[in-house]
């Protein structure tokens, strides 16, 4: 899809041809601007911290969520269940739910710019009116931009003594201190830099694909009908407790924020479509995708090793595979060795730097050496071995069962 925007710069009328016709042959010289209209993924942004600061809307929201679901009537498959679900959240929160407020990107910025460039926008039709506001603006920006400049400077000084740490943080702020940008291009595997955008997802689908590869021939491995207690409605309630705010969502647009404000009702929904996924082992498409944003780890990154791969998934995908960490946990932490620090809830890996540096100074003490290796596996948990995972699994069941 592409928008075509044409200037019309010059015209003009030649005699008419020697030929029988009443028409006269203009020419004219225009100027073509084409621009594409690229369907990225973008989050519908509310301002959801009003759902706890006004009990108003809160109320809104919780009927209006019953009354399009029940208005949607009962579905047996999951993926209709789902669809139900989603739809009435959404079409609820776009209806009840302000958006937020758009923000400044630059921390000098006034309101009173922000509504001088929105009345110059609106007056792009009149050229004399539309340079004196752009003007207006370059001269209050120009000032806005000083004054914080001096402001921030006067703070450094006070700080220099009594606060080092937010002296430098402001140094930073003021001096600008950039993120690492994407270039926009990759290599291939044979070396050669891509810029096509098409062949560049092409290109990180394949990475993904690769890196992400599952080895299990079995793919139905996880289909099978164990037996187990069904998922309760405590445990969805202690997960969404357990969910950080303001997350990123995925492709669903629903955020925990969101089931949190329905109570009852929405925890009920979610237990209820979290065992339908239990039992059956069909999951949603919204609940199995996720988007992957690649983040350079440094300045011209062209080598898709060098970029950091994040992604955002479903939050009620993230409820269920933290139900089944908290479920799973009693069996797993008494398999995990005392020295574990990483990843050990109520132990971090200070503790081990600090058995480290403890066992140092002995060494240095009685002069003797102290030889340390160091082993960095390459995307560990990205290229987890899912069929040694569930053996292992299958294996502490069974010998509790024994």
């Amino acid at each position: 899809m592409v928008n075509i925007s044409i200037a019309l710069l010059l015209a003009k009328t030649y005699p008419r041809t020697d030929c029988y016709s009443d028409h006269v042959p203009v020419v004219g010289k225009f100027k073509l601007k084409l621009k594409k209209n690229s369907k990225s993924f973008t989050n519908i942004k509310f301002d959801l911290a009003i759902l706890k600061t006004n009990q108003t809307i809160r109320e809104k929201y919780q009927i209006s969520v019953q009354n399009k679901f029940e208005a949607l009537g009962d579905a047996e498959e999951i993926e209709q269940q789902w669809e139900n679900f989603k739809s009435a959240i959404m079409e609820a929160a776009t209806e009840v739910i302000p958006k937020v407020k758009r923000k400044a990107k630059q921390k000098w910025m006034t309101e009173e710019i922000l509504n001088l460039i929105e009345e110059r926008r609106c007056a792009k039709g009149n050229k004399e009116k539309y340079e004196q506001i752009h003007k207006k603006v370059q001269e209050n920006c120009n000032m806005s931009k000083e004054n914080w400049i001096n402001e921030k400077c006067k703070e450094i000084e006070q700080q220099r003594k009594h606060a080092p740490q937010i002296m430098y943080r402001n140094i930073e702020e003021i001096t600008g201190k950039r993120t690492f940008l994407s270039t926009g291009c990759i290599k291939a595997m044979n070396g050669d830099i891509i810029i096509n955008k098409e062949k560049i997802l092409e290109r990180w689908a394949e990475y993904i694909r690769e890196l992400f590869k599952d080895d299990r021939k079995d793919h139905n491995i996880m289909k099978n009908n164990f037996v187990g207690p069904p998922i309760l409605k405590e445990e969805v309630e202690t997960a969404i407790k357990k969910m950080k705010h303001g997350k990123a969502t995925g492709p669903d647009n629903i955020s925990v924020e969101l089931i949190e404000a329905l109570e009852d009702f929405g925890i009920g929904k979610v237990t209820h479509l979290l065992n339908e996924i239990y039992d059956t082992g069909q999951i949603p498409t919204d609940l199995s995708k996720s988007i992957f944003i690649a983040l350079p780890k440094k300045p011209g990154a062209t080598e898709y090793e060098l970029h950091r791969t994040i992604s955002l998934m479903s939050h009620i995908t993230k409820i269920l595979l933290k139900i089944i960490m908290l479920t799973i946990r009693n069996k797993i932490n008494p398999e995990i060795a005392e020295e574990q620090c990483g990843f050990v809830e109520d132990k971090e890996t200070s503790n081990a730097i600090y058995i480290l540096r403890t066992l140092i100074e002995r060494a240095l003490e009685v002069q003797k050496d102290v030889y340390l290796c160091f082993i960095d596996y390459t995307k560990a948990f990205d290229r987890a071995r899912h069929n040694e995972i569930i053996t292992q699994l299958k294996q502490l069941t069974l010998m509790e069962k024994t």
